[in-house]
Order: C-alpha cells, then sequence, then structure tokens
C-alpha cells in the first residue's frame, strides 16, 4: 500500500492550487477555500486556504484547526497552525514559512524540476529496497472516470459532475496476503469560474517547465498522485475533466485481505476531505505573507 510523506504531498496540493487558479498579469487575486477533513492519524480537522498571485507569483496560506477528541485531550482543547507558502518564479524559489517553529525554509524552484528528489521524499531505505521488491508485487492501478452532461448549481456557478475512482493493489507473497488502496474523487467543475482561460495555459507552462502530464496538476491531482507511470493509458478520459473545481470531496480506503480470503477483509478509512470555494476577490494582503525578522531562515540545498 502506498503511503506518502506530508511534505510531497504538500508539494502537490501546492501545484494543484496554481494550476486550477488565475495568475494574472493584469493584477491581483485571491481565491479562498474551506476545507472540512478526518484522516486516520490526526483526526478531524478544518482548514481555511488563502492563495493570492500577482505577477511575481504564488501565495498560498494554510490555516488548520485540529479539532479530533484525541488533539483535545492531548492540547486541553483544539489546536490551530499555520502554514504559508510562496511560490516566486522571479526569485526563483519556494518559501516555506512555519509559524509554530519560527521558520522559514527556502527551497530551489528547480527542485520541483528534479524527480529523483521528490521522489527521495517518500524513498524506503536503500538497504529495504531490494527485500520489498522480492516480498511485494504492486500492480497496475485501475482508474475509471465518469462525466455527467447534467448541469448542477454549487454555489452560483453551474457545474458538471465528475467522478472518479482508482483502485490500486499489492500483493504480499510473504503472507499470501493483498493490500489495496481506494481513492474516490468527486468534482463539481464549472467554465464559469473566472480567470478559467488563464489558468489552462499556466497549468500547460508549468507542466513544461516540470516535465511532467498537464493533468498532474490539474482538478484530479489528489487521485493521481496514486497512480505510478504514465497517463497516455487514460489521457482521453482525464481530457474530458474540464473546468474550475467549485466542489471537490476525496475519500481514500484501505482494504487488508489475508490469504483466508474476503471474509476476513478488514478496512480502515485512511482520509476523506470536502472542499468548497468560497470567494474570490482582486486584492493581495501583503503582511499575511511577510516573514517576521525573528524568524530562522534556511536555504534547503
Amino acid at each position: 500500500m502506498r503511503i506518502t510523506f506530508c511534505l510531497s504531498r504538500f508539494l502537490v496540493a501546492v501545484f494543484w492550487v496554481l494550476c486550477i487558479s488565475e495568475l494574472q498579469a493584469r493584477g491581483d487575486v485571491t481565491f479562498v477555500h474551506e476545507v472540512e477533513a478526518e484522516d486516520l492519524f490526526t483526526g478531524k480537522k478544518t482548514l481555511t486556504l488563502t492563495t493570492s498571485y500577482r505577477a511575481d507569483g504564488m501565495y498560498m496560506d494554510q490555516q488548520r484547526r485540529y479539532t479530533g477528541s484525541w488533539w483535545r485531550l492531548l492540547f486541553g482543547g483544539v489546536r490551530e497552525d499555520r502554514r504559508t507558502v510562496i511560490l516566486s518564479p522571479v526569485s526563483h524559489d519556494i518559501r516555506e514559512i512555519d509559524w509554530g517553529r519560527e521558520k522559514c525554509r527556502i527551497f530551489s524552484l528547480d527542485r520541483l524540476k528534479d524527480p529523483e528528489w521528490l521522489r527521495s521524499l517518500e524513498k524506503p531505505r536503500e538497504e529495504f529496497v531490494p527485500l520489498m521488491a522480492d516480498r511485494y508485487e504492486v500492480r497496475a492501478p485501475e482508474v475509471t472516470i465518469r462525466v455527467e452532461e447534467t448541469l448542477e448549481t454549487v454555489g452560483t456557478y453551474p457545474c458538471r459532475r465528475v467522478s472518479a475512482r482508482l483502485r490500486q493493489e499489492t500483493y504480499d507473497r510473504l503472507r499470501d496476503a493483498h493490500s489495496v488502496t481506494e481513492v474516490e474523487q468527486n468534482l463539481w467543475v464549472s467554465d464559469e469560474v473566472p480567470g478559467l482561460g488563464e489558468a489552462s495555459r499556466v497549468q500547460r507552462q508549468l507542466a513544461s517547465v516540470l516535465g511532467m502530464e498537464a493533468e498532474r496538476l490539474g482538478p484530479l491531482s489528489s487521485l493521481l498522485s496514486y497512480w505510478q507511470g504514465a497517463l497516455q493509458p487514460i489521457a482521453e478520459d482525464l481530457a474530458k475533466v474540464r473546468g474550475y473545481p467549485v466542489k471537490s470531496t476525496v475519500r481514500v480506503t484501505a482494504h487488508y485481505i489475508p490469504k483466508e480470503g474476503e471474509s476476513k477483509k478488514v478496512s480502515r478509512v485512511v482520509n476523506e476531505e470536502t472542499s468548497f470555494l468560497k470567494e474570490v476577490f482582486p486584492q493581495f494582503d501583503e503582511d499575511r505573507y511577510k516573514v517576521p525578522p525573528h524568524f530562522t531562515t534556511v536555504r534547503v540545498p
């Protein structure tokens, strides 16, 4: 079963927001998304994602509130934190501000073009790689994508619903058992969200720079992060997914099937989240993204 570390998933999230939003040369624009999520490890949380775009780059601010019961027990109440990412083609870097640790980390933009570095974020210890290859057989994923023709209104936007499902199976030769990851993503996409044309152009340009398929940075990026290899086998289905995601739901379920068979199967929901586009406005809050002078700045090689 594929497990991805937080940093690599966070970078994927940054890519997704960059590509589905509008990078305007004409002026500043800010998008606000509200997210409700629950995962197996951190419990329930709510997030506010504020993403601003200017001529010099993309600014993303994530404010999280952990409301799960064990967080309340551990911290005596709701735990809050904040994380900010600034991606600048002008200075050719990514700046990640960790407000809790009072630290700013700077990555070269070239890192996003380096697949070896991205894989290293989730790579197991080298001595375990041969053992894992002998023991585990990762089978080809199965993906289905369906686009409804009937329009639904979400907020003020007419949307088409997209239903996508990925199934990834790993066979454990030693235990004669199967681990299955199922990812279900539902989108409500609209052609009438302002800036869609500009967003499509930015998506194609950024994908070219990073050397990856543009679809990996689009609305189905959460699901496609589990797909290994080229997207050509499902390119025709992916081409049907057009528009800005006004609403998105993602559910990741893990199944373990022992050698005794389906009757002994154990299933757990690993992650579940719902995201809504709350508002779009032509302003930029510069103070939100300033690094306080007392923060430690570290340049990551």
